[in-house]
């Protein structure tokens, strides 16, 4: 009988930390968990002065190097820096110390250039999340080209397979490396946590997630003057912290009262939001796949979304708009707010589709992409 799988897994976000990266990390850790047949040494990020290594399960170990951060699920560039360093330096003591047989690293970079950089001793594989994917964050654009695109070249190339969360992020990633063999690889729901709850009376739309330009939150704004003016009850919520939040919070003054900014949830909070809303929407510019949307259909919520990686979950639960376009925004919700019987029957569908993505069927294929590398090894 061969022995079990020693895997090293790379990614800086983790709860409590970043968002929707380490979410995902989080649920695959659960998933192989209850399988018992691997070992994982995860690598991440504390918010502690020294670093910890906590005991995730018998076989799970959580390594967290100490990071200085300023706000929980955003990252600035100084911050990734910190944590590239700090990272690294733990990640080659326990390479020294323990033979891997695989590194999986949550990220294009920094992770990906971690296990590069040990490629000789172990093959690696890359989930790419988003903004590790030039041309995705306005933020990293003017940098796309002189640095990240030749970067990004180097570590998939290298890889011994490279996945997308969704198809939206590897048509994007093609047009920095046409010819890799991109496997997409969603994220999942908990659908026991996440469930369907009573209509609010008054027609109530949902945001949850990070308050950045990326997110489109403007074209939320703007689109919900337009609403406001004809449905006097409507009310917006918007869930989450984010540099922009001072100034999107100052922004609606002509809707007193009806846009409601909760700031960032607890995690054990988010099941009662989403069940206090009628329509979720996430109208960002771009996105590779929304860990809240797929929660908000999980609550049994029709979605308005745009042209983004989302968009590849709509198929009967919701209305798909274009980007920057707040006008095709408010009349999608003019639409639901005008219908409760379409409402009903998205949120019923969205429901359904969220049933079929299971963060077991994520651990599967993931799964199966180690053993793949794995038996390419061996040979």
């Amino acid at each position: 009988m061969s022995p079990a799988p020693r895997i090293l897994m790379v990614n800086y976000e983790f709860p409590p930390l970043g968002g929707g990266s380490g979410n995902a990390t989080l649920h695959l850790l659960k998933e192989l968990a209850h399988e018992g047949e691997i070992h994982v040494d995860l690598v991440t990020s504390g918010t502690g002065p020294q670093a910890v290594r906590e005991s995730f399960s018998a076989k799970i170990n959580i390594n967290r190097v100490p990071i200085v951060k300023r706000e929980r699920h955003y990252w600035t560039a100084p911050e990734i820096l910190e944590w590239f360093l700090r990272a690294g330096r733990k990640i080659d003591g326990l390479v020294r110390e323990q033979r891997y047989d695989l590194c999986h690293c949550w990220g294009g970079w920094p992770s990906g250039l971690i296990g590069r950089r040990h490629r000789q001793k172990m093959p690696y594989a890359v989930a790419l999340r988003g903004s590790d994917v030039p041309g995705y964050n306005p933020r990293l654009r003017v940098l796309d080209p002189l640095f990240w695109r030749p970067i990004s070249r180097s570590v998939w190339r290298d890889a011994a397979a490279v996945t997308c969360v969704s198809q939206f992020l590897c048509d994007l990633a093609r047009r920095t490396e046409p010819d890799l063999p991109y496997e997409v690889i969603r994220n999942g729901v908990d659908c026991e946590r996440f469930q369907p709850g009573r209509r609010p009376e008054k027609i109530a739309f949902l945001f949850v997630g990070r308050l950045i330009g990326r997110k489109g939150l403007r074209d939320l704004l703007d689109a919900f003057r337009m609403v406001a003016r004809d449905i006097p009850e409507a009310i917006l919520y918007i869930v989450g912290g984010g540099p922009d939040r001072a100034r999107l919070a100052a922004s609606p003054a002509d809707t007193p009262g009806r846009v409601i900014f909760h700031g960032p949830a607890e995690a054990g909070a988010l099941p009662e939001i989403y069940r206090s809303a009628s329509v979720f929407v996430m109208p960002s510019i771009e996105e590779a796949m929304s860990n809240a949307t797929l929660e908000a259909m999980a609550s049994g919520l029709p979605i308005i979304t745009t042209r983004t990686g989302v968009a590849e979950v709509i198929d009967g639960n919701g209305i798909v708009v274009d980007k920057r376009n707040p006008t095709e925004i408010a009349a999608a919700m003019r639409r639901y707010a005008s219908d409760p019987a379409l409402i009903e029957q998205h949120g019923r569908r969205s429901r359904q589709i969220a049933e079929t993505m299971s963060w077991a069927a994520v651990a599967r294929a993931y799964r199966t992409v180690y053993d793949r590398i794995l038996s390419r090894t061996k040979l």
